[in-house]
């Protein structure tokens, strides 16, 4: 079996702001940002998503001004 969790950066359509995202079974689950502007995203093992429920309930409501970061 494969692993469910899977990892994105999301950029604000508006603010161009950079957020790492967590993604298990097709459901966001976990967010941690702002990243610091032209850094690579940290490694997901080392960072507490839970951290920042405010920011994940925030960023669910607002999904439609995020896209995929390249």
């Amino acid at each position: 079996m494969t692993n469910p969790t899977t990892y994105q950066v999301w950029q604000h359509a508006v603010t161009a702001e950079r957020w790492l995202v967590r993604i298990e079974f097709e459901t966001l689950t976990g967010i941690f940002g702002p990243l610091p502007t032209g850094e690579r995203p940290p490694d997901p093992d080392t960072i507490y998503f839970e951290d920042h429920p405010d920011d994940l309930e925030w960023i669910v409501r607002a999904s439609d001004n995020f896209r995929l970061s390249r």
